[in-house]
């Protein structure tokens, strides 16, 4: 979705709305296999000496309604039929957000020209 086919901005609509009816029904099996399926996509590409595909993370920690971000920060706030689907989301989010940093590579990240600072360093870089 994110190099071929939906845009990451219908793809995020879409789930959006998935999600206001899920919260209807404080149930959510879809967010929580769209989340699997994104946990299991970065873990794969980690496994495979991979980049995430472009525009993966991006999507994931924009502010749009159904991104990781805007997900997680109102996660607590949701109705549950079960208590144990609260921390289940909670879990899938933040082991995204670690998959997402490890995956980070700083010295790729354009970023940094923006505002004209150097290039950030590693930490091998930083003692040496």
């Amino acid at each position: 979705a994110w190099e071929k086919g939906a845009s990451s901005d219908s793809l995020l609509e879409g789930i959006s709305g998935d999600l206001e009816v899920e919260r209807r029904h404080q149930e959510y099996p879809q967010l929580r296999a769209f989340l699997k399926l994104l946990l299991s996509l970065a873990r794969a590409h980690a496994a495979a000496s991979l980049p995430l595909p472009a525009g993966f993370s991006t999507c994931l920690l924009s502010e749009r309604p159904a991104s990781l971000c805007s997900v997680f920060a109102v996660h607590a706030g949701f109705g549950y039929a079960t208590e144990g689907e609260r921390w289940d989301v909670a879990s899938c989010c933040l082991s995204l957000f670690l998959q997402l940093l490890e995956a980070y590579d700083p010295s790729s990240d354009p970023s940094h020209e923006l505002c004209g600072a150097p290039p950030p360093t590693t930490p091998a870089e930083a003692t040496a």
